[in-house]
């Protein structure tokens, strides 16, 4: 088979076969191109790395919710961040989640999926269509109270499957681990907030939040802040608990 002529795609290996050389090509992707068929034409498949737009949306969704939870520029009604959590944080971290177990990479999928499913359960407590909220309602048109204690134990459910994850994560990155523990502390918090109706744990929460949100834009960052992209003082490099 002959040479490529387009060798910034494409990579020629030579192999042997009864003392002869022959020599087929490789596509970025690693497959071996086939030119056998030449009224097809040929495509160089290469997966980018998905993990900074699911980071990205976390981010996103996470800083609206906690701003909100913190009553910012005096809004206490937080229903402006459903379309944000259904729309960009669920559906983007799931399609991530998807490609990471595309990808092989199980802890990847694992993690993406599940915050996808929160960010669509969370919405679905406001969305009319679920009749959650309206399942908690008195005839005077108030709110039951144990709403608020079924909010909070679904917090407290959420808490533990981010703990979960954090232990998953211990080798990971600084990034991505401290994004999942500020992330358990602000459910653990907003539990609190929703049980006992303490307004300190709502503020504490509300920071937690937003700390949750920087460290996941971190992380993104050091995936999408590349050298074909941008500047060298531009890129971070978050610190790497593997061991060698």
């Amino acid at each position: 088979m002959s040479q490529a002529s387009n060798t910034d795609l494409e990579k020629n290996v030579t192999e042997h076969y009864e003392g002869r050389p022959l020599t087929h090509t490789v596509t970025p992707g690693g497959n071996p191109a086939d030119y056998s068929q030449p009224a097809l034409p040929q495509y160089h498949r290469k997966v980018a790395n998905p993990a900074p737009l699911g980071l990205v949306s976390f981010a996103a969704g996470y800083w609206l919710a906690s701003v909100l939870t913190l009553y910012a520029r005096g809004v206490e009604i937080p229903n402006v961040v459903v379309p944000v959590l259904a729309l960009f944080g669920g559906l983007m971290q799931t399609i991530v989640g998807l490609v990471e177990m595309f990808l092989g990479n199980t802890w990847g999928a694992t993690v993406f999926c599940s915050f996808g499913s929160f960010n669509f359960t969370y919405a679905a407590l406001y969305l009319p269509a679920f009749g959650v909220a309206q399942a908690y309602m008195r005839s005077d048109g108030t709110l039951d109270p144990s709403f608020n204690q079924a909010v909070g134990l679904y917090l407290l459910m959420w808490a533990l499957v981010v703990g979960f994850f954090c232990v998953g994560a211990l080798r990971t990155s600084v990034s991505v681990l401290a994004t999942l523990v500020f992330t358990f502390l602000n459910f653990m918090t907003l539990a609190i907030w929703k049980m006992a109706d303490s307004d300190t744990a709502r503020i504490v929460g509300g920071v937690f939040g937003l700390c949750a949100s920087a460290c996941a834009t971190w992380g993104a960052a050091a995936g999408f802040y590349t050298s074909d992209a941008t500047f060298g003082f531009l890129q971070p490099s978050p610190i790497n608990l593997r061991r060698d």
